[in-house]
């Protein structure tokens, strides 16, 4: 699937590559330190509770494991992990066509 992006503006095509692919690496740079920082929050909550995080969230989905607040603090981290993750791999994605 193509997407066709409208520019609108007395800008020239090269100002405005310049500005906008500025913008994408720094949203990308952001949301992988985002990602990294959650990731690592997630590995140190997996050594501490002995425990895999895609089997966390399954048992803690499940009600498994109570409602301990430590409990919410591994799913915020392994869901912003996940979205950070994936807007990571989206914005790195983005390729300028010539």
């Amino acid at each position: 699937m193509e997407n066709i992006f409208t520019l609108s503006g007395e800008h020239p095509p090269d100002e405005i590559k310049l500005v906008v692919s500025d913008a994408l690496e720094k949203q990308t740079d952001f949301a992988h330190t985002r990602f990294i920082k959650l990731k690592r929050e997630c590995k140190a909550f997996e050594k501490q509770y002995g425990m895999e995080s895609e089997i966390f969230i399954s048992r803690f989905e499940s009600g498994e494991l109570g409602d301990d607040l430590y409990l919410f603090d591994w799913y915020a981290a392994f869901r912003g992990k996940t979205l950070w993750e994936k807007k990571y791999n989206i914005l790195q994605g983005i390729v300028w066509k010539a």
